[in-house]
This record gives C-alpha cells, sequence and structure tokens, in this order.
C-alpha cells in the first residue's frame, strides 16, 4: 500500500498554529480535531458559536474554522460577532450547505474562504495553510 502524500504544509508553521474549530457535531468536531492533531496543529474545540462567544478575546487562534448550521447562532452570526470586537483573525467557514449566496454573505460576514463539506483532508489543510500564511 502507497502511503498517502500530504500537502506541503511548512512544519514550523503547522506546530505554532492554533485553530479554533466551532462545530456543533459531535463525530464532525471529533474527526477534524484529530486529524488537524496528527498534522501539528494545536486545536481548541468548541460545541457551538454561544460556547466560543464566552471566551472571546481569550482565544489567541490564528485561524477560526466555524461551522455554517448550528443551533441558536449560525457560522455568520458568531463572524459578525467576532468582528464586531475588532477580532481580525482569519476565518474559514465550513458548510453542507455551500451555494454563491452564501459565499458572497460569508465573505460580507468576514470570512476569508468557504469549505464544502464532504471535504477531503487535503483540501481542508491546503485551505488552512493558504489563509493563515
Amino acid at each position: 500500500m502507497q502511503e498517502q502524500s500530504h500537502p506541503p504544509i511548512r512544519a514550523e508553521r503547522a506546530q505554532s498554529s492554533r485553530l479554533v474549530l466551532i462545530e456543533d457535531d459531535e463525530n464532525v468536531r471529533r474527526s477534524m480535531t484529530m486529524l488537524l492533531r496528527a498534522r501539528g496543529f494545536i486545536i481548541d474545540a468548541y460545541r457551538s458559536g454561544t460556547e466560543f462567544l464566552t471566551l472571546q478575546g481569550r482565544h489567541g487562534g490564528d485561524c477560526l474554522l466555524i461551522d455554517y448550521k448550528m443551533p441558536r447562532l449560525d457560522g455568520l452570526e458568531v463572524m459578525r460577532r467576532v468582528r464586531a470586537v475588532n477580532d481580525t483573525t482569519p476565518a474559514i467557514m465550513i458548510t453542507g450547505y455551500y451555494s454563491d449566496s452564501l459565499l458572497s454573505r460569508a465573505r460580507s460576514a468576514g470570512f476569508a474562504e468557504v469549505l464544502e463539506k464532504p471535504a477531503t483532508p487535503e483540501a481542508l489543510i491546503r485551505m488552512i495553510s493558504n489563509t493563515i500564511n
């Protein structure tokens, strides 16, 4: 069996990069956390936008990964609130509901990128790398 190659990421950047993951689906949150940790990232994971926002200003992340469809506050509203306190941390929206309209609204809210679910690990890593570098 041939070993899978991973997209190049500067090792020193990945090892020092802290990602904040906001995802309400426990299985998705757990698998993304395991994947990203295996690639050398430090991960802070939250079950909801509300949980994350209670700690707003103290996250210290290099990139935010925010799910779009979540109960109470969707990813767009979370991002609006993050930007309202002048937090300029780069952010990626993750969604299973991709559309050109959503892309436009996400960019207006302050997201740098939108990643459609399901995404390959390589696509996720490449988008993170492009966003934080």
